[in-house]
């Protein structure tokens, strides 16, 4: 029998070169976890992460805990199993983009913000604090923000709205205060401080930076492109720089899956080949199967506020943590209470 909210305790953990880092690994069915993906994460300044997966919203604060939708239409619950993205509002509640609607975390329950007619699909793949608006992306109908009870629509192709209709990422530069969406087909559009000017394409001299699926906030300052074979660097002030290929992690790597940065700007990588942690131009350590992550593939990663680095393999979740190294909080992933 499904149920709807399920406490788990960590039982299985992996130690190995006690002086420099651990390992903890979590399996579904044994491990205490409904699913062994996730495709969005959110952490509050005490270190609990909000994992956004395909078989609901999972909570790790010491224990788990997953939040299902169980069959029909029922007031507080989930509206969807899949959850595909969370961000922290400015009051500190957390907000919950599944595929059939948004809501907002209450604990233990969950409300549901806007109707059909303001939140024109109900698709919400992205979510992006700015002040004290939540902007919200969706597959194929453009950007939402919401600030209060009001809403604003950005339509796609429209007066003020992005020129694109399939958008694949959404993320802020707080040190431009600048609002980056992303679309493989049809470039990076930006919006500034001034909402009214609308959106405006990112360029790299003169031709739109496409083919890029995703992205991530450069602490520094500035954001990360990436696709499967290569990752840039785009600063409003610099413009464009190349910053690797998958082939200069290690010449057997094919696919680069996600990247998270780290507060001092170096990056941890996700690929075909293991974990990349990345800094000052070159590979600084390597994570495979030999070191107790199981599997070589790694499909998501994400550091969360305590420094914990987070990751998702075809069969388990887990985090690395480096003993040795002083990491601190990422200003903006913390949200104001």
């Amino acid at each position: 029998m499904r149920r709807y909210v399920i406490p788990f305790m960590i039982i299985i953990g992996m130690l190995f070169s006690p002086a420099s880092a651990s390992m903890v690994l979590f399996r579904p069915g044994s491990g205490g976890i409904a699913a062994a993906d996730f495709s969005d994460c959110a952490s509050d300044p005490e270190g609990e992460v909000f994992f956004a997966t395909s078989d609901g919203l999972m909570v790790y604060n010491g224990s788990w805990t997953t939040y299902q939708a169980p069959p029909g239409d029922i007031p507080g619950i989930l509206l969807s199993d899949t959850i595909l993205s969370v961000e922290f509002g400015s009051d500190g509640k957390l907000w919950v983009g599944t595929s059939l609607g948004l809501q907002r975390f209450t604990d233990p329950g969950f409300e549901t913000v806007g109707t059909q007619a303001e939140l024109k699909n109900p698709s919400v793949i992205a979510l992006q604090r700015w002040d004290d608006g939540m902007w919200v992306a969706t597959p194929n109908s453009g950007v939402h923000r919401i600030e209060g009870d009001n809403w604003t629509w950005y339509r796609p192709f429209s007066q003020g709205g992005p020129g694109c209709r399939i958008i694949n990422d959404m993320v802020l530069d707080p040190e431009c205060s600048i609002l980056y969406c992303i679309s493989s087909r049809d470039g990076v559009w930006a919006i500034g401080p001034d909402r009214t000017a609308g959106f405006y394409p990112i360029t790299d001299n003169g031709l739109p930076l496409k083919n890029y699926f995703e992205a991530e906030t450069d602490p520094l300052g500035g954001i990360y492109l990436f696709n499967r074979d290569s990752l840039i660097h785009y600063r409003c002030s610099d413009g464009v720089e190349a910053v690797l290929s998958a082939g200069t992690l290690a010449p057997d790597v094919g696919w680069i899956y996600d990247v998270s940065a780290a507060p001092d700007g170096s990056l941890w990588i996700a690929t075909d080949q293991g974990i990349f942690w990345w800094a000052d131009g070159a590979v600084k350590e390597h994570l495979s199967r030999a070191d107790g992550i199981w599997s070589n593939v790694i499909k998501s990663i994400y550091l969360d506020s305590t420094g914990r680095c987070w990751f998702s393999t075809p069969s388990v979740i887990g985090y690395y943590r480096p003993e040795n190294r002083t990491v601190t909080r990422i200003p903006i992933s913390i949200p104001a209470i």
